[in-house]
């Protein structure tokens, strides 16, 4: 799949990332459905892991610094104005804090579900933010 990332958008990604760091940043791009590979919005999560670090460090020993957990409330709300107006998921996006934009084992281990992609067809893209400046933006598939 030929994606493009309208430059805008990463601009406000990276301006995301800045402001949510040290915490990872995290966020949806979407698409019209009858034209793949291309992006019409972007919509922000809220990272919800140090949250649930708090209330169960064993099963999210990581904090926000080093990992997301995209609020569910925001996924539900995204993926239904994404339907209302004939969109899909294009990218799932977040940051690495203090780290290079690259697709870790820990995003791998989310983006998979029973052995194959949660989201079959969405992308992920990883930003870097190095001491609060976003530098390199890298985009995986499966």
């Amino acid at each position: 799949m030929g994606l493009t990332i309208p430059a805008e958008f990463l601009k406000k990604i990276r301006q995301q990332a800045e402001g949510d760091y040290p915490r990872e940043t995290c966020g949806i791009l979407v698409g019209p459905k009858e034209k793949p590979g291309t992006v019409t919005a972007i919509f922000p999560c809220r990272n919800l892991q140090d949250e649930y670090h708090k209330e169960d460090p064993v099963n999210f020993p990581r904090t926000a610094a080093t990992a997301y957990f995209m609020d569910p409330g925001d996924l539900l709300r995204i993926q239904k104005e994404a339907r209302q107006k004939q969109c899909e998921m294009r990218v799932i996006y977040h940051s690495h804090v203090n780290a290079g934009a690259y697709f870790s084992e820990e995003d791998q281990r989310i983006a998979l579900s029973e052995g194959g992609p949660a989201y079959p067809g969405v992308a992920y893209l990883v930003v870097s933010v190095m001491k609060g400046r976003a530098g390199e933006a890298a985009l995986f598939q499966w």
